[in-house]
């Protein structure tokens, strides 16, 4: 599985960072995101649309939105749990 799945610019805006969604990379169909649906924390790719949720309130990132520091960590957070649990599944399909 590629490392890279998201692409953000870093910006400084009135001295508070900033991440704006750039897009996707490595990602070639629309669902190909790894998803972590077990009534917690999931993300997924829609149409060039990231949705992701920690498991309260659904968010979404379209090319050009900016998101604050602490959205950016819970977002990372998330698809590392997501990649885990996908490495966990594919583990479970090679046996």
């Amino acid at each position: 599985m590629a490392e890279k799945l998201l692409i953000f610019t870093l910006i400084l805006k009135n001295g508070t960072v900033l991440h704006r969604f750039e897009g996707f990379e490595n990602v070639k169909s629309r669902w190909e995101l790894p998803c972590e649906y077990l009534s917690s924390s999931h993300f997924a790719a829609w149409n060039g649309v990231l949705l992701y949720s920690d498991g309260y309130f659904i968010k979404t990132l379209s090319s050009g939105s900016m998101i604050s520091e602490n959205e950016y960590q819970e977002l990372i957070n998330i698809v590392e749990l997501g990649k885990k649990r996908l490495r966990e599944i594919q583990a479970k399909r090679d046996i």
